[in-house]
Order: C-alpha cells, then sequence, then structure tokens
C-alpha cells in the first residue's frame, strides 16, 4: 500500500527468531492485492551489480532500508569502537569501497554485509562475543564478503533460477550468500585479523558460541542439511580452528587485552526487547515512551519492527499490524487521503467508511476488499488519531472464510489505549552488567550473588565456559541484570 509518512520513533524487531518477516510485515497488504496497476511508461527498476560502481550505488541504498527496518543502535561511543577495529582491518585489503560499520537495534546474535562495504553486526552478537578477536573476526568476515563483491556472484547464480530463494526485500537477498562464500569469507576475515594483530582462532571460539546459543534457544542445534546456505557453525568452527593453526601472526601489543577491550564497551548494553522499543508481555504490546497498549490475537507469530508492530495467523492466511501513519489530523481526512494514494498503485474496493469510537477515541475504519492476480481478500483499516500520530490498524485475511479472521483485527483495535500505571511499573530493560568473580565461586553462585537474571547455561555460553566452570578469582564476566525502566515521552 502506500508508504509510511511518519513512522514511529522507536520500534524495533523482537526476539521472535523472524527478522525477515518483520522486515516485510508492513507490505502485506500491498501483496495481497496482486501487481500493481501499469503505468505509462514506466521502466523497470532493477538491480544489476555488474561493477564496483553499482555495488557501492546499491549497497548505499539498501543500507538506507536497513538502518529504517531494523534501526540503528544510538550509541556513538559503541558504533566510534566496532568502526575501529573495522578500520584496522583494513589496513589489509585494497580499498575499492569507503566502506562504513553500523550497529543494528536486534537482539538476535547476527551480522551482514551489503554491496559497496556496508557492514553491519547486530548489539545481540556483540553481548554474545567474548573478546575483541572474535569481533574482528566477524567485521573481517564481513569485509571479505563485500571486499571479493559477492553479491554480484551470488546475483548471477540467482538470475540463473535459485529455487531456495525468498521473495524478501532487496536488502536481505543482497546479503545472502552461499557456502562456498561463507567459507572464503571465513578465510579472508582470518588472514585480515592475523594482519591486524588479532588472534584468528576468534572465528572458531565464535561459531563455537553461536552454535551454543542455537542449541540454547531452541533446545538442539539443528544437523545442517545440503539445503542449508550457510555450513553449520560445527563445521565452519572445527576448519577454522586448523586455519588458525596455521596463520602466522604476532599480537599487536597496542590492542591490549582483548577481552577486557570489549566488556568495557558493551557494559550496560541491552539484551533481549527493549522497552523504549516497545515490548511484548504475552498477547500484549506495551510501547511506553509512546504510551500505548494493543493486545494481539492469542497464538499469533509476532513482530516489532522499526516501522510497524503486528502479527501473523500460524497459517499466513491472515494479519494484523500498526504503525504511525501521518501526524495527527482529521480522522476522516487522512482515511481518505490514505485510500487516494493507495488507490494509485494497488486495485482496492471501498466497502464500508464510518466513525468508529476506539475506548474513548474517535476514530475512522474502512472495510476494503482487495483483488488481484494472486487472490482476493479482506481488509479492516482504522484510523486512529492519538496524540502527535494517526495510528492505523490494518487486518487483512485472504477470501474464504475471512470474517473469523477480521474479528480478531478488529478486537486487536478495539485493545489500543493508554498505558495503566500498573502496566508502567511492570517494564524492566535487561542490560548486559560486567562483574568480577571471587575465587571458587561457580556460575549459578555468581549469578545469585550480583542479581542476574541468566541461568548457569545461559552466562556459560555469554562467557565462552562450561556451566560447571569454578572461577579462579578476579575475572571479569558477563551476566545480565533486569532494571527498573523509566519511559521517556516521545518528543
Amino acid at each position: 500500500m502506500s508508504a509510511v509518512l511518519r513512522p514511529p520513533p522507536a520500534l524495533r524487531c523482537a526476539p521472535s527468531g523472524r527478522v525477515l518477516w518483520c522486515l516485510v510485515l508492513v507490505g502485506v497488504l500491498a501483496a495481497c492485492a496482486g501487481p500493481p496497476k501499469k503505468q505509462a511508461k514506466a521502466p523497470r527498476k532493477r538491480t544489476i551489480l555488474a561493477t564496483a560502481y553499482d555495488d557501492a550505488r546499491v549497497g548505499r541504498e539498501a543500507s538506507k532500508q536497513a538502518a529504517a527496518q531494523m534501526g540503528l543502535v544510538e550509541d556513538p561511543e559503541l558504533t566510534a569502537y566496532v568502526r575501529g577495529i573495522g578500520r584496522k582491518l583494513l589496513r589489509g585489503i585494497p580499498r575499492s569501497f569507503d566502506y562504513q560499520f553500523s550497529v543494528v537495534d536486534m537482539p538476535e546474535p547476527n551480522a551482514f554485509a551489503l554491496p559497496g562495504g556496508y557492514i553491519f553486526v547486530s548489539r545481540g552478537l556483540l553481548a554474545l562475543a567474548n573478546n575483541e578477536d572474535e569481533l574482528a573476526c566477524v567485521l573481517g568476515h564481513e569485509i571479505t564478503h563485500a571486499a571479493q563483491r559477492h553479491a554480484a556472484a551470488q546475483q548471477g547464480l540467482a538470475a540463473r533460477g535459485n529455487p531456495l530463494a525468498m521473495p524478501w526485500n532487496r536488502a536481505a537477498k543482497l546479503a545472502a550468500y552461499g557456502r562456498d562464500m561463507e567459507r572464503a569469507a571465513d578465510k579472508g576475515g582470518q588472514i585480515l585479523c592475523a594482519a591486524a594483530g588479532y588472534d584468528p582462532v576468534g572465528m572458531s571460539t565464535f561459531l563455537r558460541s553461536l552454535g551454543q546459543a542455537e542449541r540454547l534457544a531452541v533446545g538442539y542445534q539443528r544437523a545442517p542439511s545440503f539445503f542449508d546456505t550457510h555450513p553449520g557453525s560445527t563445521e565452519r568452527a572445527a576448519a577454522n580452528a586448523a586455519r588458525a593453526m596455521e596463520l602466522r601472526w604476532q599480537r599487536d601489543p597496542a590492542l591490549g587485552d582483548s577481552r577486557a577491550a570489549l566488556l568495557r564497551h558493551i557494559d550496560g548494553l541491552a539484551v533481549g526487547q527493549r522497552p523504549e522499543a516497545g515490548v511484548f508481555q504475552g498477547d500484549h504490546f506495551l510501547h511506553p515512551d509512546l504510551d500505548f497498549h494493543v493486545r494481539f490475537p492469542h497464538g499469533w507469530r509476532q513482530s516489532n519492527s522499526n516501522q510497524a508492530v503486528g502479527a501473523a495467523s500460524p497459517r499466513g492466511d491472515a494479519v494484523v499490524f500498526l504503525t504511525a501513519d501521518a501526524p495527527a489530523g482529521d480522522r476522516q481526512r487522512v482515511a481518505e487521503e490514505w485510500l487516494e494514494k493507495a488507490r494509485e498503485t494497488h486495485r482496492l474496493s471501498l466497502v464500508e467508511s464510518k466513525p468508529v469510537k476506539v475506548g474513548a477515541i474517535d476514530a475512522w475504519r474502512m472495510r476494503l476488499s482487495v483483488r488481484g492476480v494472486g487472490g482476493s481478500a479482506s481488509s479492516y483499516v482504522t484510523f486512529i488519531p492519538y496524540r502527535r500520530d494517526t495510528w492505523r490498524i490494518t487486518g487483512v485475511a485472504r477470501s474464504g472464510r475471512p470474517e473469523g479472521q477480521l474479528n480478531h483485527a478488529l478486537n486487536t483495535t478495539r485493545s489500543f489505549r493508554p498505558l495503566t500505571e500498573e502496566e508502567r511499573r511492570s517494564l524492566r530493560a535487561t542490560r548486559l552488567r560486567v562483574v568480577t568473580a571471587r575465587k571458587g565461586e561457580t556460575l549459578e553462585a555468581l549469578g545469585r550473588r550480583t542479581g542476574s537474571v541468566w541461568s548457569a547455561g545461559e552466562a556459560a555460553v555469554y562467557n565462552g565456559v562450561f556451566a560447571t566452570h569454578r572461577f579462579a578469582g578476579g575475572e571479569q564476566v558477563k551476566i545480565a541484570r533486569s532494571e527498573p525502566y523509566e519511559a521517556q515521552p516521545a518528543p
């Protein structure tokens, strides 16, 4: 449908493991409509990575999309720290691009490279890394992807008809690579680290932590199949450990203690959901800074992106999402302007348009019929003036038996309201803190003493030790502490 005119300042991806799904959530209604209407003499826009110049151009555009969808961590010191490591690694390669390094506000451990040298790491990855060597190896891995123009090579494979290619957004496609490219990036990253004075074994130890974190999240580590585009972390960890033993390197004394350097910069980092970005509590979504509550259907898959928060039915035949569509104004005028713009590109029929009440708020609702080559769908779109924005809650269900699913969407709409004081008091922020271990202390005992919300197993993964580990005394240890959250009202 129409583009989001003025998205809310802080709606982020929730730790659901469905990051790419949340990136396309706001486009579901448009997808139901099928192909857009034909525009006279409208040239087809194609992304062709034929040269390094094309990489830079396309990567610049895709990086803006990624930042808008996922959001960046607003911590200048942390970002400067990551960039500083990246700059050290770049001394080992010819500079084809103006490399940029950013930290995305994503709780899962992840990193990706876009064409043209746009490198992103998540705050979840920074929390999982156990020393600067590991972080440097990850950055070196992504730099290698960009320097060797793997996106261009992958595009050539996709053009020949990759049956596993999924219709996600452009940035996601450009950041996906094949197995051989991942192995090449591992090797290139280790070489860059060794040349910069970092321990190349960090690639192996980080991948082991990544595998353990996956086991922790889903209860087991899934055996890699032939159809996986990435080699399994266990296989890669073993190969990288063997390679690290063959590389000649010498520690740069100016780097100092690799673990202490990282811990200094991630102390206080948010872990998991951030209240300032809105949080799910069961089916309820609370946003303290924007002061609203909304309840989504029970059992639906939840997602919270930088531009919308919503949920999809288990079968994927319905979706409901909320986004800020325009500044606060006359509700009927905002609704009609939205519909007029939407009709410029999609086939929509207006079934009903009327004023409604959402709690004590005067709102406006439209019932739409959506038709396209992919089938038909029904939709309720409700416009709610609230504080400085007009919020739009959209419910879409495929035709067949849409009424039951659309009733779920209407119930979500009716649940929109300001937060209660009790809800405000319930919100807490979980932050990574660095503490000092005592002699003979176990992870479980240390957690009890310091008020960590991590189990011994979680603390072991995030500190790169066994759950039964006993400390000699004086070691710096990562814990996660739940702290009261004070809302910062949106300006």
